[in-house]
């Protein structure tokens, strides 16, 4: 035990290394306490004063500190003072002066004290501005924890100090223990002297250690206003003697982030890639079942299949759980066997039906595999019209009990919050035995339906083209047909109609018109044709008087197959991918290399003129063959690709005979020359005397290829006419299917490409920059969907 000058008080250490002070003057001594920010061992210095007189200078605070690990809640072991007793030192016969010299030295050091807190003050309002959030502390790294959540437990030891050195004292303290228990907190000093009162005065009241972290924050935000000192979670580094290294404020600011990165990413236990975002339906979130009697690329004969496997992803990007429901045809690889089977009476015979999945790209796909459908994919609608509506009444009546019987994922979809999408006449049963056969018996009260057109004319199969008097009927047939479909007899006034084309007889797109809860049709332009007497087919009636749940959506595209950039079939044979910003150079090379392929003349100052689609009477082919001697004299380069009519395959055979340097024909169909005349060619032509939506016209924007097209249906509402006066619009347009508009629409076109290089490239970009997506349709999508679950 040491004694200090002629002080009434000792410095001694108990058996646990605790400091131990005592004093006759003030028995509540107390120290000012400050949480440290552990990063490494730092060394703190204490102030050294000097004075004349036996009793020297004070030092105070000078050690070690050895910081505790992250995550751990420290305690101090408080100082606490042990009485001098006479015998053990204390020399009655000294001076009165010097005594009282060494408490005028005592009062000095508590103003420098004072001081010092002050500053202290001041660096947490520092070091506050640098915090924003409540820190945790994690294992191996540093963090400041807000509010004096985290204390260390000090253990102190005393130095011997020699009585002839001008000295007061020296505290040293020494490394925190380390404390794995809950402990209660106790008071520590905050002061050697008396004066204390004073600097609790102007400093607050003593850190009470008996309450938990978060009472200590608490207090600490409740005084914030009415306190003068911010008590810092951290050491403060300016205690240190200036010689010692110190920690920089961008060091603390290093610190911080570290701190708050590890909170984030290792104390919550999960990243932000863990979080995902709300969905885009947001609240309209719902499960949404499709049904079509083709989807790509398992089946397609036309774009109903490129509808049936894209717009379903682009649903499921938007948050709803979709599936897609179609007949299996063929061996496909990626379905497997659910296990679920089940008999339908279709025409007094019951039929077994197996029930495939694959999920792909977020949705479920399900096929329903029978006898009726194997083997049919290249001839989906084949057969006669009995066999043909045959096998679309089991498949409706398989698809609407899809979401009861098939576990997709392990859960079935169920009839909550559930839509089906129907498409064209092949499925437009499913509408009438969802109402028949459940919801007027109380089941699937919160399934809705929705019936979307394709193209109505498919009600007909066309033998002899363009003369409709002999045909085979699809979706129509005398009303003795009624007997197939397996309905109650009050459901054959939906069924009946008569009209000029078919007289009386039974529609089945008649009754999925009036049963479904809505109705879309693939573009705005056809929408509105599907109400007149010429464009209706019949069934315009029903539409006019079901306007009310009507609309027309444009269909999107696969910007991912058909996009220049990364098309696949661009990648050899000369080809190359392009973008907008290289759009001048790869589309001529395109273009060379499609010349080269098809033995035309490479020249760069022709312009190519492509066609794309079924030779036959809708795709207005004949109009072509008409315009055919006037565009040889413009000097130009023709591609077509198609077949169809016999007829027809064997003109454009004619015309290649007959220019050799100028046409190419190619009857059948070639996907890998579709993308390539669609990225070569500078001019596609689609003189359709009717069309839907139309899908070519898309590609070819989207690859900057210019359209001259009919504007009819959805080309009316994809390709806007160019206006030179404004340098706006998409390509030209004509009015009527004439063959001389056709040439006044093309005859303007030449001239552009020729003499106004800078406009037609302008249209070029602007039918590259557009968003051709299913994104924006399938958000039109979900409108219908909604507004059909919210009707009753």
């Amino acid at each position: 035990m040491a004694s200090i000058g002629s002080l009434h008080f000792i410095m001694g250490t108990k058996t646990d290394n605790s400091v131990l002070v005592h004093s006759s003057t003030n028995p509540r001594l107390r120290f000012p306490f400050f949480t440290n920010r552990p990063r490494s061992s730092i060394e703190v210095s204490g102030i050294n004063a000097s004075a004349n007189g036996s009793a020297g200078a004070a030092r105070m605070c000078r050690g070690r500190i050895s910081w505790c690990t992250r995550g751990k809640l420290w305690r101090i072991k408080p100082l606490r003072a042990i009485r001098k007793s006479s015998a053990e030192g204390e020399d009655a016969g000294e001076p009165e002066d010097a005594l009282q010299a060494t408490i005028e030295k005592s009062k000095k050091v508590l103003a420098v004290q004072r001081e010092l807190l002050q500053q202290i003050s001041e660096r947490r309002k520092l070091v506050s501005s640098i915090q924003n959030s409540d820190i945790s502390q994690e294992e191996g790294e540093a963090s400041f924890e807000q509010g004096n959540e985290s204390f260390s437990n000090a253990e102190s030891s005393s130095s011997s100090v020699d009585k002839s050195v001008d000295q007061i004292g020296s505290i040293v303290l020494s490394s925190y223990e380390h404390s794995t228990e809950e402990k209660d907190f106790e008071t520590v000093p905050s002061a050697l002297s008396g004066g204390l009162d004073e600097i609790e005065k102007d400093h607050g009241d003593a850190l009470p250690f008996d309450k938990s972290p978060s009472e200590l924050e608490s207090s600490n935000h409740v005084g914030k206003d009415s306190s003068k000192t911010e008590w810092s979670d951290g050491l403060p580094t300016f205690l240190t003697n200036p010689e010692w290294s110190m920690l920089k404020d961008d060091e603390l600011i290093d610190l911080k982030e570290t701190s708050e990165e590890e909170v984030s990413d290792g104390a919550t236990g999960f990243t932000s890639e863990d979080v995902k975002p709300p969905p885009l339906a947001g609240p309209n979130v719902m499960n949404v079942i499709l049904v079509a009697a083709e989807c790509a690329p398992w089946s397609k004969t036309g774009g109903l299949g490129d509808v049936a496997g894209a717009l379903p992803k682009a649903l499921a990007r938007r948050g709803h759980r979709v599936m897609v429901v179609a007949p299996r045809y063929g061996d496909y690889a990626e379905p497997q066997d659910s296990g679920v089977r089940k008999a339908y009476k279709v025409d007094g015979q019951y039929m077994e039906v197996a029930y495939f999945h694959a999920y792909i790209d977020g949705v479920d796909f399900v096929f329903i595999e029978s006898a009726v459908f194997r083997h049919m994919e290249h001839n989906i609608y084949g057969g006669k019209r009995e066999d043909i509506l045959k096998r679309m009444v089991l498949f409706c009546k398989a698809a609407v009990e899809v979401p009861w019987l098939v576990p997709c994922g392990g859960v079935c979809y169920g009839d909550g919050n559930l839509a089906f999408i129907a498409n064209d006449w092949h499925t437009a049963l499913l509408p009438v035995y969802l109402k028949a056969y459940y919801r007027d018996n109380g089941l699937m009260i919160y399934t809705r339906s929705i019936l979307v057109i394709h193209n109505i004319a498919h009600q007909y199969k066309e033998l002899f083209a363009w003369i409709i008097s002999v045909k085979f009927i699809q979706g129509r047939g005398p009303v003795a047909d009624f007997s197939f479909v397996d309905l109650p007899g009050h459901y054959l006034d939906l069924f009946k109609m008569n009209d000029p084309i078919g007289g009386e007889h039974f529609n089945i797109f008649a009754a999925g018109l009036k049963t479904a809860d809505r109705v879309v049709t693939v573009s705005h332009g056809y929408a509105w044709e599907l109400k007149t007497v010429d464009g209706g087919w019949g069934l315009h009636g029903i539409i006019n008087e079901n306007d009310w749940k009507f609309r027309g959506i444009v269909n999107g595209i696969d910007t991912e197959d058909w996009n220049p950039q990364y098309d696949v079939f661009l990648k050899s044979d000369g080809y190359t991918n392009y973008s907008l910003e290289t759009l001048k150079t790869g589309k001529a090379q395109c273009k060379a290399a499609l010349q080269k392929e098809l033995g035309l003349p490479v020249r760069e100052d022709v312009p190519v003129i492509g066609f794309i689609g079924r030779l036959d009477h809708q795709k207005g082919v004949d109009l072509i063959a008409e315009a055919i001697p006037w565009m040889m004299g413009q000097d130009v380069q023709l591609i077509m690709l198609g077949s169809g009519r016999p007829d027809l395959e064997e003109m454009l055979r004619a015309f290649e005979h007959q220019h050799r340097d100028k046409v190419r024909g190619w009857v059948g169909f070639s996907v890998q020359t579709a993308h390539r005349i669609t990225a070569g060619a500078d001019i596609l032509l689609m003189p359709s005397r009717f069309e839907p939506c139309g899908l070519n016209q898309l590609y070819a924007m989207n690859c900057g290829t210019i359209p001259v097209v009919h504007a009819v249906g959805g080309l009316r509402d994809t390709v806007h006419p160019f206006n030179p006066y404004e340098e706006s619009g998409l390509g030209w347009t004509f009015d009527s299917a004439e063959v001389g508009k056709l040439i006044h629409a093309l005859g303007n076109c030449f001239y552009t490409y020729r003499d106004y290089k800078q406009s037609w490239e302008g249209i070029q970009r602007r039918g590259m920059m557009q968003d051709l997506s299913w994104d924006h349709a399938a958000q039109n999508y979900e409108e219908v969907l909604v507004a059909a679950k919210y009707q009753w």
